[in-house]
């Protein structure tokens, strides 16, 4: 009887970087092919989402992307889920507002509004059909336009040189993309004059891993938080120390002042120090820490 083959390991990221999403912070990563993915717990953690039902979801949703990546939490390396970056916002539109935590429910109904208006902006300019209202639409026949489209896309995707017949819509999306990256080059410029004060990635990467330890403990030894909601806590405490808007606008020079601040909050929870690991230059480029 054949032994069956273990599985392999998951594969480390290519790069790695916290990012400030819904006032919390996320985990991005990058994989070798390129392809950006955001942590799944970290994104329901932002949004107050118990993570296993959310990942049942994802798995049973072939369009959606979720793959492993082994990357250092709460002090050792371990096997966690990512989403990727490009069908995070088709995820977000299968959330019920409902389930989203109080304090993060007017930016997600937002985002989910703009997220709305464009799938049903796009299926109009699809169909042919006003982008207003049905009530716009005097003759039933027209919705016969519906069919046809959906016929279209379906021999588009066959036969891509039918693309072609769509040049004035894409004439119309490379104005708007030109719009676009000249909005992105201005915010680039002003990120750019803003990177000498604020964080490195391997400084950003370092008070990551930190608060994850700092909340955890928390939630241990509190016994009445989650996980999730100690971590969130300890953000908005570290923020509010250092009279931020967000993690990202910590200060690099202030960067000693800021992980004392963490140990001593992590000594105050557990009685232990934070291992010297936790403030070493964490690289952001390697998987492995090594």
């Amino acid at each position: 009887m054949s032994v069956p083959k273990p599985h392999p390991p998951p594969p480390s990221p290519r790069e790695q970087l916290p990012i400030t999403l819904f006032e919390s912070v996320v985990l991005a990563v990058r994989a070798d092919d390129a392809r950006i993915y955001l942590s799944l717990r970290d994104l329901c953690d932002a949004l107050g989402l118990a993570v296993n039902p959310q990942r049942r979801r994802i798995v049973l949703d072939e369009s959606l992307l979720l793959v492993q990546f082994r990357v250092l939490s709460g002090g050792q390396f371990r096997a966690i889920d990512f989403l990727l970056l490009e069908d995070v916002s088709v995820w977000l539109l299968s959330v019920q507002r409902r389930r989203v935590t109080e304090k993060a429910q007017e930016r997600f109904s937002y985002v989910k509004a703009y997220l709305v208006t464009a799938v049903q902006r796009a299926f109009a300019e699809l169909t042919g059909l006003p982008a207003t209202s049905s009530s716009d639409i005097e003759d039933l026949g027209e919705l016969d336009r519906i069919d046809r489209a959906f016929t279209q896309i379906t021999e588009l995707t066959r036969r891509q040189d039918v693309i072609e017949q769509s040049q004035d819509r894409a004439r119309g999306a490379y104005r708007d993309l030109r719009t676009i990256l000249s909005d992105l080059r201005d915010r680039m410029r002003a990120l750019e004059q803003r990177l000498e004060s604020t964080l490195s990635p391997s400084q950003r990467g370092t008070i990551y891993h930190m608060v994850q330890r700092w909340g955890t403990a928390r939630a241990e030894h509190g016994k009445s938080l989650a996980p999730g909601v100690a971590i969130r806590k300890s953000w908005s405490e570290l923020n509010e120390a250092f009279n931020v808007g967000t993690y990202t606008d910590l200060p690099a020079a202030r960067y000693d002042e800021i992980v004392g601040y963490i140990k001593d909050q992590y000594r105050a929870v557990t009685g232990r120090d934070l291992e010297a690991v936790e403030q070493a230059g964490l690289e952001m480029g390697g998987g492995d820490g090594r």
